[in-house]
Order: C-alpha cells, then structure tokens, then sequence
C-alpha cells in the first residue's frame, strides 16, 4: 500500500510540473504594464534593427514592427505617461514624431488619421461625400471614434475631390485602426501592440 501510495505522489509531481495545463500560469499572459506606461510605434523602419527615440534604444524585431510598443515613461525623456506617440521615417532617413489623441471609448472604434504628408488631410466617405476626420495638419493625428460598421473609407487632400487611396474596412468594437499617410503613400494599419520594452 505504501508503494502505492508513493507511486501516486511521483505520478502527481510529474504532471504538475510537467503537464502545460498544470504550468505555471505567468507563461498564459503578456507582461503587465508599468503604471507609467507610453506607447511608440515605428513606421517605415522596415529592415532596421532599432531606433533610438526620447534617449532610449528600442529594439525592432519583426515581431514589433508597426505595433504599439510599450515602454515606462521613466526611460524617456519629455514624454509623459499614457502617452501615445507615432514615429514616422521619411525617404531621407529623418524621423517624424506625430502625437496622437488617447483612446477613451472601448465601446467605440477608434479611427487615426495620421499625417506625415506636407498637405493637411482629412478621412471620408470613399465617395468624398461626407467627412469623417477633417483638417489634419502636416506632422498631426486626427481621432474619430464611431460605431462598428462595414464601410469603404478614403484618404483625402484637404480640398480635392480625389483620394490618394481608399480602403473597405469591417470595424469591430474596441478595435483602433490608423490611416497611416506619408511620402510613400497611405496605408492601413490595425493598432497592435508589441511586448514590453525594456
């Protein structure tokens, strides 16, 4: 009996410690956020391995690329906390910092116009009929939350009647998408976020 007993004690050590379900639940979930939390994304730094922002190195893996990547406010230098920040690399190399609007609405779909362009833009209806982010100036964002709906969107020069680019989207509550505009067109980017840089 006590064999027995024995046997059914090292049968249970093993699953706990090697069954994934009895795993440790910490591997389940992303890293917690600092309560200082900012968020920076790079845009257009494909192939580069990393960028350095605010006076910190942030690493930029695939795994980052054009996502939120959350970093403590105290590794930056003159951004605040909860701050939501675009960084933008031009043809020549240069970078173009763009701050954007919070979130505040999960309910919401939250709509990002950001303009790296020299033009002042604005999101509409595909048609141009009606607007949807108006008058966003050069190195500027716009924020639009509206409900979840299926809807052909355009990007447009303040003033034109005709769009530098159009996109069918399907919004979902709680999702954020950026219109991402620069020299090297416009495109579409649903808001994700990377791990916790460090």
């Amino acid at each position: 009996m006590k064999n027995i007993s024995l046997l059914a004690k090292l049968l249970a050590t093993y699953l706990l410690t090697t069954n994934p379900v009895f795993a440790d639940d910490n591997s389940l979930y992303a890293e917690a956020f600092p309560n200082d939390v900012s968020f920076v994304r790079f845009v257009g730094f494909d192939g580069k391995n990393s960028a350095i922002f605010s006076g910190f190195k942030f690493d930029l893996t695939a795994e980052a690329a054009d996502k939120y990547i959350p970093v403590s406010a105290a590794h930056l230098s003159d951004v605040d906390a909860g701050t939501y920040t675009s960084i933008l690399r031009t043809a020549d190399g240069t970078f173009q910092t763009i701050d954007e609007a919070k979130r505040s609405r999960q309910s919401k779909v939250s709509l990002f116009l950001v303009n790296g362009t020299k033009a002042a833009l604005e999101l509409r209806l595909a048609d141009g009929s009606v607007g949807v982010i108006e008058d966003v100036d050069p190195a500027t964002s716009g924020l639009r939350e509206v409900n979840p709906v299926a809807i052909n969107l355009g990007v447009f020069k303040k003033g034109q009647s005709t769009s530098l680019a159009t996109f069918d989207v399907v919004l979902q509550r709680g999702q954020n998408i950026s219109f991402i505009a620069d020299v090297n067109g416009v495109r579409l980017v649903e808001n994700e976020f990377a791990p916790l840089a460090k």
